[in-house]
């Protein structure tokens, strides 16, 4: 079975590019708040690799994989995601930390409050 690389699509190469320099800030700027969104971005990352080796190998498999794993379970994650970075927000998680930092550190420093 020889291997045609003419099959590939130009700009289906450049999403993979694109989409591999984009995961190298995504996975060293990793935070625990940000890990859901982290594993998201690899998802979709498959995604675009699965769309160029489907032209090349098993074109059934590799298309489902590359809509079952590279768009609707990185959407699904995504969206569980930010639903629960909703609920830390409004159950008083980070930005409500920060404000009372702010507040306490306003106080001790001596200035008016």
């Amino acid at each position: 079975m020889a291997i045609d690389l003419a099959a590939l699509d130009a700009k289906e190469l450049v999403l993979v590019i694109v989409a591999l320099l984009g995961l190298i800030p995504v996975l060293t700027q990793r935070t625990e708040g940000s890990r859901l969104f982290a594993f998201g971005y690899v998802f979709l990352f498959f995604g675009a690799v699965f769309t160029n080796l489907e032209h090349l190998v098993l074109p059934g498999i590799l298309g489902l994989l590359e809509h079952v794993v590279g768009m609707a379970f990185a959407g699904v994650l995504f969206l569980y995601a930010a639903y629960s970075r909703r609920q830390l927000i409004l159950n008083g998680g980070e930005l409500g930390e920060v404000e009372d930092d702010a507040e306490a550190g306003a106080g001790e420093s001596g200035e008016a409050v």
